[in-house]
């Protein structure tokens, strides 16, 4: 089995790291919904759980960039290997079998 690129590996850690800030996110609101917080607390939880939100923004826009690069990369290959095929087709005609 093959080692997945440099880009794959970041496209997956990005992704596990979007899915704990996701799963932090939804603790923190359900931890907003009790009423018996003290205000201290509260506004502490807030402070945070807007700094998380401002983080996975960040890692979002970074997976998006990522999946952009991947996708370039993909195209380079295609078009190297339709480039290999029409040279070895033309080869095929001019040379014969």
């Amino acid at each position: 089995m093959s080692k997945p690129c440099a880009i794959q590996k970041q496209i997956e850690s990005s992704n596990e790291i979007i899915a704990d800030l996701r799963e932090r996110i939804r603790k923190m609101e359900r931890r907003l919904q009790d009423p018996q917080m003290p205000e201290e607390r509260r506004k502490e939880v807030e402070t945070e759980l807007t700094e998380i939100k401002k983080m996975l923004e960040t890692n979002e826009e970074m997976l998006q960039k990522l999946h952009r690069e991947n996708s370039k990369s993909f195209a380079v290959a295609a078009c190297l290997f339709f480039a290999c095929f029409l040279i070895y087709g033309v080869y095929v005609l001019i040379v014969g079998t």
